[in-house]
Order: C-alpha cells, then sequence, then structure tokens
C-alpha cells in the first residue's frame, strides 16, 4: 500500500492511499492523484514497478519536470520515503508498512508542534516579569532608606523589561527559523520564563551561602551562578526544537559558551587590574536566627587593608 501526500511548507495538506500501480498523477480527471495547480501538467508523473518489483517514480514527460531535490530527474526510485516536486507541488510518497504498532516516547511528545493561543504568551510573560520583580525586591539596595522612589523604579523596570523580552525573544525566534526549526514564540517565551526564575534563586543561594560557605566559596559562587545560568539558557535554547538526539549538541554549545564568557571575563579583569581598579572586597548582610554572621572582619582591619589596596594602586599607576 502507498500513501501519497501533499505538502506545503513542510506540513501534509493531503493525504491519499492506494492499495495497487500504476498510479497516475496530474490535473486531468482521468488521473488517480489529481493535483489542480496550474504548473501541473495533466499527466505528469507515474508510480509504477521495474520489473525487479522495485517501485519507481517516472516522469511523465511533464511541462515542468520531475525533481528529486533541486535536481531534475527522469525517474526516481521509491526506497521508504521519497519527496519530489512536480512544478511548484511537492509531493512525499510512503510505502505504508505493515508492521506492529511502534511506541512512541516522551522525546517523540516533545517534538509534537502544539499550537497555542496568544494567551499563552500573556501568562509566559507575566511570569518572567514576575520573576524580574521578585529579583529586584531581593537586592538589598531596593530597601535602603535612600530609596525613595522604588515603586516607580520597579515600574519603569518592569515596562522597560517587557519591551525588551519582546525584543530579544523575536530575535531568537528569527535565528532559529532561520535555521530550519519548527518553533514558535510560545516556545521561546516559555524558555524565558523558566530561566527567569532562575536568577532569584541563583541570588537566593548565594545569600544563603554567605552564611552557610567559606568566604572563597560565597565569593565563587556570586561570581558564577549568573555566567553559568546564561550558558544553560543559551545552550538549551540552541536546542529548541532540534531533532534528537541534543545532549551531545547542548554540551558542545554549552562548552563554547563558556569559552567566550571565560575569556571575557579574564580580559575584563586584566582590563581592570592594568586601570587600577579595585576590586569588591567586601559583602554585606544582615545576620539570620540560626545562622552564623558569616565572614566578617572589624573596621580597623578593613580600614587598614583598604590603604595598603591604596597604595599597591599608586604603584602601579607609577
Amino acid at each position: 500500500m502507498l500513501a501519497l501526500r501533499v505538502l506545503r511548507e513542510d506540513v501534509t495538506v493531503r493525504e491519499q492511499l492506494f492499495k495497487s500501480t500504476p498510479i497516475r498523477i496530474g490535473r486531468s480527471e482521468g488521473c488517480d492523484f489529481i493535483l489542480i495547480d496550474p504548473s501541473v501538467s495533466r499527466y505528469h508523473a507515474t508510480i509504477e514497478r521495474d520489473p525487479s518489483g522495485a517501485l519507481l517514480l517516472v516522469d511523465s514527460s511533464g511541462t515542468n519536470g520531475l525533481y528529486a531535490g533541486t535536481k531534475r530527474v527522469a525517474s526516481e526510485t521509491l526506497s521508504g520515503r521519497l519527496r519530489a516536486r512536480l512544478g511548484l507541488v511537492e509531493i512525499e510518497i510512503e510505502e505504508v508498512s505493515t508492521a506492529a504498532t511502534q511506541p512512541i516516547t516522551f522525546e517523540d511528545l516533545q517534538g509534537l508542534d502544539h499550537r497555542r493561543m496568544p494567551l499563552s504568551w500573556v501568562g509566559y510573560i507575566v511570569i518572567a516579569l514576575a520573576a524580574l520583580v521578585v529579583e529586584t525586591m531581593l537586592a538589598p539596595e531596593f530597601w535602603s532608606p535612600w530609596n525613595s522612589q522604588r515603586l516607580v523604579g520597579l515600574v519603569w523596570q518592569t515596562a522597560s523589561a517587557l519591551v525588551a523580552l519582546l525584543f530579544f525573544a523575536s530575535i531568537m525566534l528569527g535565528v532559529l527559523k532561520a535555521a530550519g526549526r519548527k518553533v514558535r514564540m510560545t516556545d521561546v517565551l516559555k524558555l524565558f520564563a523558566i530561566f527567569a526564575w532562575l536568577r532569584p534563586l541563583a541570588m537566593g543561594v548565594s545569600f544563603l551561602g554567605y552564611y552557610l560557605l567559606s568566604e572563597g566559596m560565597a565569593s565563587l559562587l556570586r561570581s558564577w551562578s549568573a555566567p553559568l545560568l546564561t550558558v544553560a539558557f543559551l545552550a538549551q535554547l540552541a536546542t529548541l526544537r532540534r531533532s534528537p538526539p541534543n545532549r551531545t549538541f547542548r554540551g558542545l554549545w554549552a562548552m563554547a559558551i563558556l569559552l567566550v564568557l571565560t575569556g571575557v571575563q579574564l580580559t575584563r579583569s586584566y582590563a581592570a587590574h592594568r586601570m587600577g581598579q579595585p576590586e569588591v572586597d567586601h559583602t554585606m548582610q544582615a545576620p539570620l536566627p540560626g545562622l552564623k554572621t558569616g565572614p566578617a572582619v572589624s573596621f580597623e582591619d578593613y580600614g587598614v587593608a583598604v590603604e595598603a589596596a591604596g597604595k599597591r594602586s599608586q604603584d602601579q599607576v607609577k
């Protein structure tokens, strides 16, 4: 049994089954599979079997020819599944298997193209903006008594984030479309919404790490939490709607992005060192009940350390 399909932008818009050959394809009413497009000849092509029993798609001297891929052919052997173009119409021919039904996997379900209403856009945008609000409110400067316009600033920041989110999501959507992915704006916004909540989560982990970890480990956690989240986000974005397997592909992307970010960070550190820019060497947080106060130093010792750092900067300038 053969299945003949008409495709439009890789989507099946028509399908018909045939039990025997030959099968005539064209615009005429006498054809078995009728294509009404004016670029198709009346008797454009025929599916038949050769003496060995193999299936062939044969050009019946159609005006606009028979194409397999980008190459014009007189005939093409059908092996499993064949895509061809008759004039401007793309068709797919497949020999239907009589084997037992195959079980589907979770990855197969994930690969289905689920259409969502624009209301889903609003939901993911609200989730992402809520994460930004939480992240802003977790910052110590938000609660500073000198920050009298915190609510106005929060509204302005949220509005700016909304514009930036739609702008960058549109760019990412265009890039993925250009790469041949069947991706929708909903998929991109969903990914933004998920990773938006990882930023306040990382801030919370860094906050607790100040009390639970050593000074060096806590500083390392604060420095690398944001870059690692960026790596994870971009690596996941690179595999969005990509056919599996994706583990190796995602890993290679993550390594490449991590190398780039590491190079940028080393360049910035070197430039700051050459310019004598002082490094941030302290963190202030309120003590939490039941936890130690974290790394602490007296103001006298801190003043001595700052004075020594200033002298080193002066020596570098000289």
